[in-house]
Parts: structure tokens; sequence; C-alpha cells
């Protein structure tokens, strides 16, 4: 059990009951898998899990963005895509992750295209899903 005072540190969840980085990453596949499948539900509460040991990890952030898109809670989509990008402003995927769901309000469309615009040089999925987007978008 974690403490208040290993809370305080800053300790997560996760490092306080062991939890290896492989194991983490091993749960976000499986989530991503279900997510994939079309089991929302049985996604959402690995995902939600996964931050709950590790809230400094912005991939199950960015795939609950994801989760919660396609559920049609907008909202809850904004929250958790913005949550992973103040935790990696610079990474393709959770800027990717995050236009998609600005793209859900048409007054962030705009900040969506440049965003879409910036990525089209990242990696190249990242960068040929911009791009796709860009042109469905016209």
């Amino acid at each position: 059990m974690i403490t208040l005072e290993e809370l305080a540190s800053g300790t997560t969840l996760a490092e306080a009951q062991g939890m290896t980085e492989e194991l983490g990453r091993a749960a976000a596949r499986l989530a991503g898998a279900e997510l994939e499948a079309g089991r929302l539900e049985t996604a959402r509460e690995i995902l939600e899990g996964l931050a709950v040991t590790n809230p400094h990890d912005p991939a199950p952030w960015a795939m609950l963005a994801l989760v919660a898109r396609r559920r049609g809670r907008l909202l809850a989509a904004r929250v958790c895509a913005e949550t992973a990008y103040r935790l990696a402003p610079e990474d393709a995927q959770v800027r990717l992750v995050r236009a998609e769901v600005l793209l859900c309000d048409p007054e962030e469309r705009g900040r969506a295209r440049a965003e879409l615009a910036g990525l089209a040089g990242a990696e190249a999925t990242v960068a040929a899903r911009a791009r796709a987007l860009l042109t469905a978008l016209g």
C-alpha cells in the first residue's frame, strides 16, 4: 500500500507496487487491441488503471482521449488529450490525438489544422494520418 508520505514525495502507485515500464507498456498494448476490436469499455478500464497508477505517463491519457471520443464523450476526450499534451508537448502521437479531439469542436478547428500541418513532417504513420486529415478537411 502506498503511504501519504510516498504520494507527497511524488512516488507513483506504479512505483510503489513495483510495476515495471515493460508491464505498463504490455497493458497499454492490450488496451490498444481492445480499442481496435471495439471493446471500448474494457479498453477504458485498463487505461484508467494505467493513468491512476502512473499519472505522469502520457500514453494512457492519449489513449483514453481516443476511447472517450469514440464514445461521444467529447469533454472527457478533451481533458484526457490536454493532460497527455501537458505531459509530452513534443510527442507527435500525443499532438495528433489532441488535434483529432480539437477537430470535434468547430471553434477549435483552426488550431487543429495548424497542429496537423505541423505534424506533416513527423514520423511516417503520424505524418500520413495528419496529411489524410488535412486532405479530408479540404
